[in-house]
């Protein structure tokens, strides 16, 4: 786990109880946490610096932030791309995103009250008069993370770094690691490197959720790992979505009915891409997968949709 520093200037930890500054703001407002909107609002205020750090953010950056709340993140962002940046901060919650613009006044930031879903990203930057290079940052209600992560990861314009606070056992999923893959770490690490930066315990937040959270920092790759046109990239999504459709279950068991072949077929193409028949979809790598994927697109396209 990467160590990151504390914002500077901040010495007092919020409880997740009620007490602190994003609590009381609340109440000034007449808010309550919306159980129905996933809304556990991060009041650790040495965390919300070290997320800040962990965005790498600095003068001139454009940052949008997913699920702004009451501002206590949106303040850190704003104070790190000054002068010069713009924090795009999105809110579902119209009275919440009404206290984050009061509570955070800056010409640099901009606060849309919409759902992060119904939108691309360079959309909602557009709206703002922004545009990339941008980097995403968010505490994400746990219920709309995935697909939230994966709209940034396929974004036309995607961004340089993903900064996402999400429920511990998902941020393992994300990472992933050698033969303990998911379907999502894979598709993840198509657009760059994920690591686990900060675990947060329940008390950090407020309301306290039942589970841990961690924060995730995903850096764009350079180069993909993959040269893959748009529709091999979906024909790729597609052969793994098949792999762990039953992820307990062994390839040889699990592909022939996922893809429609017969078994004999897919022994014999596994064999030829050089995997291990009784191998778990989780076992794989990405160029395995992508030696799999050639095969199967060359002899069957039609089980990916491709032909």
């Amino acid at each position: 786990m990467s160590p990151t520093r504390p914002a500077r200037g901040r010495r007092r930890r919020a409880r997740g109880d009620g007490d602190g500054e994003i609590p009381a703001a609340l109440r000034r407002a007449g808010l309550r946490p919306r159980a129905a909107l996933g809304q556990n609002f991060l009041v650790d205020e040495l965390a919300l610096g070290r997320i800040a750090e962990a965005a790498r953010v600095g003068p001139g950056d454009t940052v949008l932030e997913v699920g702004a709340g009451p501002g206590g993140l949106t303040a850190e962002l704003v104070a790190r791309v000054e002068p010069g940046g713009r924090v795009v901060a999105v809110e579902l919650d119209e009275e919440l995103a009404d206290l984050a613009r009061r509570r955070v006044p800056s010409p640099r930031l901009e606060v849309l009250a919409a759902n992060v879903l119904d939108f691309e990203a360079e959309e909602l930057l557009a709206e703002a008069g922004a545009g990339p290079p941008y980097v995403a940052v968010g505490n994400l209600p746990y219920y709309i993370t995935q697909p939230v992560l994966r709209r940034l990861l396929d974004a036309a314009e995607p961004p340089r770094r993903i900064v996402v606070l999400v429920q511990r056992e998902l941020a393992r999923r994300i990472v992933g690691g050698d033969r303990r893959e998911s379907l999502l770490s894979l598709v993840t690490r198509l657009y760059g490197a994920a690591e686990v930066v900060l675990e947060l315990p329940p008390s950090a937040f407020w309301p306290r959720p039942r589970v841990h959270s961690a924060l995730i920092r995903v850096e764009r790759w350079a180069a993909p790992p993959l040269q893959l046109e748009p529709a091999e990239r979906e024909a790729l999504t597609a052969l793994l979505r098949a792999g762990f459709s039953q992820p307990r279950k062994q390839l040889h068991n699990v592909l022939p009915p996922a893809l429609g072949l017969p078994a004999d077929r897919l022994r014999a193409l596994l064999a030829e891409a050089e995997v291990e028949p009784s191998l778990r979809a989780q076992h794989l790598t990405l160029p395995d997968w992508e030696r799999l994927l050639r095969l199967v697109l060359a002899r069957h396209p039609r089980a990916l949709g491709a032909g």
